[in-house]
């Protein structure tokens, strides 16, 4: 007879359903499984028929067929071990055929003795199943904690394939031994870098203070160039430290993100941490953006909602530096594969540094000694299109001496983090009816709606264009950006001083 079950997997860091059918017919013994499989989920069947034999069934030694639908789509990872299993043991009629187990999603791998493993990925399958209306998931009692971040929806955790069939057979009630538990914090140490360093730690650069609290607060680019050791790092690394606490709706979809990345093993709780990415300038394009076999989340997306940190910008591969145009314009990565796309979330903030030269002395000549092309070649490896890209763009000059014994007495991350939560707040009620919520993000459509300039600044904006002193985009960009000045300065309307600030800060 054949019998149907449903699993499902995750596609970018959205869920699908996948029906695992099977069926046990006269023939010669043998196992098919088809249904545009990769080798880890071919090598189900083996995992199975063993699993099946040490907990205590004997397969038939008839001709078994296995078909994961939709046929189009690769599958790929463990997850279709505990519902292979279980669609046999239905056409075995070992589970009675009455009993309706359609409206739950069953994932999980098989160990060799029985057991049911962890699987990475899970999040999106179970936000999926909650969307589409099933009554439950049936999933590794390893997983309970991960899946448990999902209202909504009834969460059964196994640990092996033996308590699976008792709870089928009604013995005891499917206990969710989880739920009610009170989740702790995301703890893996490859989730995010920890960033503890303050805004008061850092002396003098009173100007790059501002400029990172601005582009913090209406989420925009910056680009920070000067002297090695002028402190460009460290404030970079102060940036996280000034952003507001993630919203719910932030939370699960970067844990969506790291579940699917396979770094939420084992652990519980959701991310609630804005992330800090700080890659190597060794980094390939397929570890920035995503990529694989079957596609996983890179560092942008990995950065999603925080902070993607490119340190020695000039030293990335141009290739690489190129590969970040459309993400940055569309806060999105989509790869795309011939039998399916995986669409990843890449809404991050570009915080980018580099020296002025390739020894990082410039233009302190009596210790660089670059010559001028060097320095032309290495400030100009940067393309015009992203640096169009890219808001505020500031030079760090170094510290002087006195300023380094002096008290330090400046600004501080909490003091900064309450003019970046003062500017939000003024954002979350100016766009209270839209899809966006910060400035950085405001569609070009809505601009003149939420940022009316007079006719002087319209003049003003105009020389500048026909002065090609800026383009089409980056006036667009500019006025985004002096949307954040005054929202950091607590002015209702964009000023002057505000336009032209960003300008300033722009160019």
């Amino acid at each position: 007879m054949v019998s149907k079950i449903y699993s499902g997997v995750a596609i970018g860091i959205q869920g699908m359903v996948i029906c695992v059918e099977a069926d046990i017919s006269p023939g010669l013994p043998t196992m098919n499984l088809v249904g545009y499989l990769s080798s880890s989920v071919k090598e189900a069947g083996d995992r199975v028929r063993t699993a099946l034999r040490n907990t205590g069934f004997s397969i038939p030694p008839r001709r078994i067929t296995i078909s994961l639908s939709p046929a189009d789509l690769r599958k790929d990872g463990s997850f279709f071990d505990l519902p292979i299993a279980l669609a046999i043991l239905l056409s075995m009629q070992v589970i009675p055929v009455e009993l309706d187990i359609s409206k739950y999603l069953i994932i999980g791998e098989l160990g060799l003795g029985g057991q049911v493993l962890p699987v990475s990925g899970l999040l999106p399958v179970v936000d999926f199943a909650r969307e589409e209306g099933y009554q439950g998931v049936i999933i590794p009692a390893e997983n309970v904690a991960e899946a448990c971040l999902v209202s909504g929806i009834e969460v059964i955790g196994v640990s092996s394939l033996a308590e699976l069939l008792t709870l089928i057979d009604g013995e005891r009630k499917p206990v969710d031994l989880m739920r009610g538990r009170r989740l702790t914090k995301l703890q893996s140490p490859f989730a995010m870098d920890k960033v503890k360093v303050d805004l008061a730690d850092i002396h003098g650069q009173l100007a790059l203070k501002q400029s990172v609290i601005i582009a913090a607060a209406g989420f925009h680019n910056i680009y920070m160039t000067g002297a090695a050791g002028s402190g460009k790092s460290m404030i970079a690394k102060c940036i996280p430290g000034i952003l507001p606490a993630l919203s719910y709706e932030e939370k699960l979809c970067l844990t969506k993100i790291y579940s699917v990345a396979g770094l939420f093993k084992s652990q519980n709780g959701m991310v609630e941490e804005r992330p800090f990415r700080h890659p190597h300038s060794s980094v390939t394009e397929t570890a920035l953006l995503g990529g694989g076999g079957i596609p996983l989340p890179g560092e942008i997306s990995l950065a999603d909602h925080g902070v993607l940190f490119l340190d020695e910008f000039p030293e990335f591969k141009r290739k690489v530096i190129e590969s970040l145009r459309q993400p940055m314009e569309d806060g999105r990565v989509t790869i795309a594969r011939v039998r399916a796309s995986y669409d990843f979330p890449a809404r991050f903030m570009l915080v980018a540094a580099s020296n002025l030269c390739p020894c990082g002395y410039f233009p302190d000549r009596s210790r660089c000694h670059c010559s001028d092309r060097e320095v032309y070649e290495y400030q100009n490896r940067i393309s015009h299109p992203i640096m169009d890209r890219i808001d505020i763009k500031i030079h760090v000059k170094p510290v002087s001496i006195s300023e380094l014994f002096l008290p330090n007495d400046g600004i501080t991350s909490q003091q900064a983090r309450e003019i970046v939560a003062m500017a939000r707040h003024r954002q979350a009620y100016r766009y209270r009816n839209e899809s966006f919520k910060l400035n950085a993000h405001m569609p070009q459509g809505k601009i003149n709606q939420y940022i009316p300039l007079t006719s002087m600044q319209k003049d003003f904006l105009k020389e500048k264009i026909e002065s090609k002193d800026i383009s089409a985009r980056a006036y667009f960009r500019s006025l985004r950006l002096a949307r954040s000045v005054a929202d950091v300065r607590d002015h209702e309307e964009v000023r002057d001083e505000d336009l032209e600030f960003a300008l300033k800060l722009k160019n």
